[in-house]
């Protein structure tokens, strides 16, 4: 088992092989879950470099000409619903 202490100001140093097992990196942060038992369950939140990559597309991404052509029909599409022009 692992230990460290907390400070007066209630700091602590997550201990080498905890941050090495969750893979945790300076200034990542963390959740904590309160459970009912009066323990703490600390899980790392994932940097959003990290999630890159991780969800597939059906189609190719918009290229941003594409996305601005598609804006300025939805703009168009809301004026003439408005009864503007």
């Amino acid at each position: 088992m692992t230990q460290s202490t907390i400070t007066d100001r209630f700091q602590t140093t997550i201990p080498l092989v905890v941050r090495e097992a969750l893979q945790l990196k300076p200034r990542q942060r963390v959740s904590y879950e309160l459970r009912p038992d009066g323990t703490a369950l600390l899980r790392p939140i994932p940097q959003l470099d990290g999630l890159f990559g991780s969800v597939k597309l059906d189609k190719p991404v918009a290229t941003p000409g594409e996305e601005k052509e598609a804006a300025g029909a939805a703009i168009a599409l809301d004026a003439s619903r408005e009864g503007l022009e």
